[in-house]
């Protein structure tokens, strides 16, 4: 045999070869401070992945508080500090497409900074075997954002209603610019958008440079109660404002042969609900 023949080469490529595993989509999800949205735009944006018939993952690396898992009513996703600790555990994750791998934060506050120094060979499996991760993030800049922001294709940054809003906005934005992080990938977002909403997406636009701003609908106090009763499919498939805006959002940000692609069966995070959620009105008005 020759040379290459012996140690297993042809002159031709093998098959699965021939080209090189295409890596996922990271696709964090950020913002300047707490509670402009972010765990919600994650969720949702991992469902609308899933919906398309993608290989999701939703990754919640807001390693403090997050709370990706109980808004979808998964009471025993896999921990982000296990995957860590035990990387065999990532085989269990469920890879098939249409189908939703969801990790959770450390049980334990603690064991943030432990997570951050040895996430890349999670970050790295992660890449391999799905098409797209979506990533929560916490409210706090620290490592765990350069750590997505340097391996992102793109970033949904939210803004929400509040002046104060902007302003975290622009500090982030100025400690991406003095660490090198690139904010080319970066799409902002303006969320809670209504009729009578403080600022437009022109107005961010405007405060921000001529930046490119897409807007999110205001989904009303259905999206707290379902999500506080971790019921997130359930606000996915309810028709709810929010959504819509959602998908197109997704759209606008995964590649065109990923945004287009057939949707998948419906897969519900959770047995049907035994019971349907009233609104607070209509309970005010059963107590009267």
């Amino acid at each position: 045999p020759t040379d290459a023949e012996a140690d297993g080469r042809t002159g031709a490529p093998r098959a699965d070869a021939a080209a090189p595993a295409a890596k996922a989509v990271l696709l964090p999800v950020v913002g300047g401070s707490g509670g402009v949205g972010k765990s919600t735009v994650a969720v949702m944006a991992a469902l609308s992945c899933r919906k398309r018939g993608l290989r999701t993952a939703l990754l919640d690396f807001d390693l403090q508080f997050g709370d990706a898992a109980d808004l979808l009513g998964i009471e025993d996703a896999q921990r982000l500090d296990e995957l860590v600790a035990a990387p065999e555990r990532l085989a269990v994750l469920p890879c098939a497409p249409g189908r939703l791998a969801v990790i959770a934060p450390p049980a334990h506050i603690d064991a943030a900074e432990a997570v951050v120094a040895g996430a890349a060979p999670v970050l790295d499996w992660l890449s391999e075997h799905f098409d797209v991760v979506v990533a929560n993030t916490g409210a706090a800049w620290a490592e765990q954002h350069a750590v997505l922001l340097e391996r992102a294709a793109k970033v949904l940054f939210l803004v929400d209603q509040r002046p104060g809003s902007l302003r975290a906005c622009r500090h982030a934005l100025d400690l991406c610019g003095r660490c090198g992080i690139a904010t080319s990938p970066f799409q902002f977002v303006l969320n809670r958008c209504s009729k009578g909403s403080t600022f437009t997406s022109i107005d961010l636009s405007c405060a921000l440079g001529g930046a490119r701003v897409s807007e999110l609908r205001d989904g009303g106090a259905m999206v707290e109660e379902l999500l506080a009763a971790g019921l997130a499919q359930e606000l996915f498939e309810s028709g709810n404002p929010l959504i819509a805006t959602v998908e197109s959002l997704v759209d606008l940000v995964l590649p065109p042969s990923m945004a287009a692609c057939s949707p998948a069966p419906a897969e519900s995070s959770r047995k049907q609900p035994l019971f349907k959620l009233k609104s607070r009105r209509q309970r005010r008005a059963a107590c009267l």
